[in-house]
């Protein structure tokens, strides 16, 4: 059997031609934005260096395109305290699941028997968004009749139509009218699958942090980049950690 040091030249080409192909496929600006992500999220500078670009999409729920066929296979439904510890483990994190029911965030989960397959999770406003604070350096503040969805995650073929499926009675039932969600720019299969479901982009938001200092900007599409407004869409943003809703 090879050793490590002997596959490791064979593993760099690899990597290598993958991002030859990217940079055709999808432009040099994709390949340095993942090289650049990368660097970010290394152990060692991930304290004193940050680069994130997210972009932020929203659907009123009248327009979301969802498909009402569930497969037989499947149950969705919204997840109960008797889940926690099955969703600790799909999450990989049960303190910070349990942390999000406590603040009484939703979540929309896909059973395959007892197994979970997909799940999403939802905040309800008036609220505020801060699960993606280390990496942007900004609270999203957003008002009653919307909802802000975030870590959806599918693990077997289907499970995440289904959910989809379903999501917009829950929707309705929690009287949302309107959604936003946040799609990191290199995750272009995220962007097509909720472009395909009636979201459509709002702007972009980026943020380069080096050693405490950050420059957060934002983009509305077609547009050039400004400094963060206060405002975009329903979304006010803070930029400040222990804002609460206005």
């Amino acid at each position: 059997m090879a050793s490590d040091k002997a596959l490791a030249p064979a593993r760099s080409a690899g990597r290598f031609g993958r991002l030859i192909r990217s940079a055709r496929s999808r432009g040099p600006g994709y390949v340095f934005y993942r090289l650049a992500r990368r660097v970010a999220e290394a152990r060692y500078l991930r304290n004193c260096f940050k680069f994130c670009l997210v972009e932020i999409f929203s659907v009123p729920v009248s327009q979301l395109k969802c498909s009402r066929r569930i497969p037989r296979a499947f149950v969705v439904r919204k997840a109960e305290e008797r889940d926690l510890p099955a969703l600790g483990a799909y999450f990989s994190d049960p303190q910070r699941v349990r942390r999000r029911f406590e603040r009484r965030d939703i979540c929309v989960i896909t059973l395959a028997g007892d197994e979970i397959c997909a799940a999403v999770w939802l905040a309800i406003g008036p609220k505020d968004y801060r699960e993606d604070w280390n990496d942007l350096g900004c609270v999203f503040h957003f008002p009653a009749g919307v909802g802000w969805s975030y870590d959806g995650k599918g693990t077997r073929w289907g499970a995440w139509g289904a959910l989809m499926g379903r999501l917009p009675e829950y929707l309705k039932e929690l009287e949302i009218a309107e959604v936003y969600t946040l799609i990191d720019c290199g995750n272009r299969a995220s962007q097509e699958s909720h472009k395909s479901l009636g979201y459509r982009p709002l702007g972009t938001i980026g943020c380069v942090g080096l050693l405490g200092l950050a420059l957060r900007i934002y983009r509305v599409s077609g547009e050039s980049w400004q400094r963060l407004p206060q405002q975009a869409g329903k979304l006010v943003f803070s930029t400040r950690q222990n804002a609460t809703s206005p």
